[in-house]
């Protein structure tokens, strides 16, 4: 009795993750610099992109990971904050120890108020960098 009950409110909870809304970021560069490139390369998980937009070697990535600003966070914290998990834990891994962010995954969803709707939002960010 006790494995039918877990198995239908695993099936209840499972219903309401996918009916749960998924945002999706669109970003605009506040300028043409090759910072605000490698900002919005890095939000959008773009590491091919990221890997190519200045001849690679692990210093480039290395300094990119350590100086470039982008909307006043580390680029390595900016690619986390929008859920760009490959940027992040490729620049992650060379960003030195005072910069360096921790994947933590701590998640609260209130089932009682899960919509319907299945439809994407996108939501509009507007980069700039500092280096």
């Amino acid at each position: 009795m006790m494995n039918v009950l877990k198995f239908i409110l695993l099936i209840v909870i499972a219903s309401f993750a996918f009916n749960a809304n998924s945002i999706q970021y669109k970003f605009i560069a506040g300028d043409n610099s090759f910072a605000t490139k490698v900002c919005i390369f890095a939000g959008s998980d773009n590491k091919k992109a990221l890997r190519r937009s200045k001849q690679y070697s692990i210093d480039n990535v290395r300094l990119i990971a350590n100086s470039v600003l982008c909307n006043d966070m580390p680029i390595a914290s900016f690619a986390k904050k929008y859920h760009a998990m490959n940027t992040f834990q490729y620049l992650n891994r060379v960003t030195k120890r005072s910069l360096r962010e921790y994947e933590t995954n701590v998640e609260i969803k209130d089932i009682t108020t899960a919509e319907a709707d299945t439809s994407d939002v996108v939501q509009i960010i507007y980069v700039r960098s500092a280096k």
